[in-house]
């Protein structure tokens, strides 16, 4: 029995420092991005949309600062005048003036938010990642919002937080925020492409397939949230 009780104890011991080993290193990084913006769009009245988006993500570095794994979301939330069904909403505090409320199968406004408590906590109740929205996010159903942030972290995979900025600076319009297009009509973004050398224009081509969003404008700064994550990391196991 003691020899059993023996072996169990040095079996624990073992397994502990494998544990220990393969977090040998590593940092965990929890970053953040808010961002406010005007739009998008107007409603039916002409009256003004708002909204905001709050970019999250985690992001484990090995020892030499490489990223080994990777994960973003957003929330994206509106004022209730915009006509997008899926869109999580605000409508203000309870007691506050109600905002236009815009009907999604009509895409016109139908009367004011009543801004009392249930309703508010009806709101926020609501409220869906992009992630969470799946398909429903609006875009391209073939390569939403979701499959082109799975595109990026997997380019970002194995580099540095440098490297990332570097692979975004060679391989991304200055204007737009978006992967070098090809078949551009835009001077600039043209004259950037063609200095490319043909290996790098591939790159620029396979990344233009695989997204067409950017990650630095309205919409959300997700590098921004990166970089917040490598400024926070912390050790693993320790």
């Amino acid at each position: 029995m003691r020899k059993r009780i023996v072996l169990v104890v040095a079996l624990v011991a073992l397994s502990l420092t494998f544990a220990a080993a393969q977090t040998s290193g590593l940092t965990l990084g929890l970053g953040k991005s808010p961002i406010f913006r005007v739009g998008p769009g107007k409603d039916s009245t002409g009256t003004q949309v708002y909204s905001f988006t709050y970019v999250y993500g985690a992001a484990i570095f090995d020892a030499e600062g490489k990223i080994v794994g990777l994960e973003f979301d957003e929330l994206e939330v509106s004022t209730p005048n915009y006509d997008g069904a899926s869109m999580p909403h605000f409508a203000g505090w309870p007691g506050t003036p109600g905002y236009n409320v815009t009907n999604h199968e009509t895409e016109k406004v139908e009367g004011v938010s009543p801004n009392t408590v249930e309703s508010t906590a009806a709101d926020i109740a609501g409220w869906k990642s992009k992630r969470e929205r799946g398909d429903s996010y609006g875009m391209n159903p073939k390569n939403d919002w979701w499959k082109q942030m799975d595109f990026y972290q997997g380019i970002f995979i194995g580099k540095t937080v440098d490297e990332v900025d570097e692979w975004f600076k060679t391989y991304a319009s200055d204007k737009t925020g978006r992967p070098l297009d090809a078949a551009t009509k835009d001077a600039a973004e043209k004259a950037k492409f063609n200095a490319l050398s043909p290996d790098d224009q591939q790159v620029a081509v396979d990344a233009h397939a695989g997204a067409t969003m950017s990650i630095t404008d309205a919409h959300g700064n997700v590098l921004a949230a990166l970089h917040d994550a490598w400024d926070k990391r912390k050790p693993i196991g320790e």
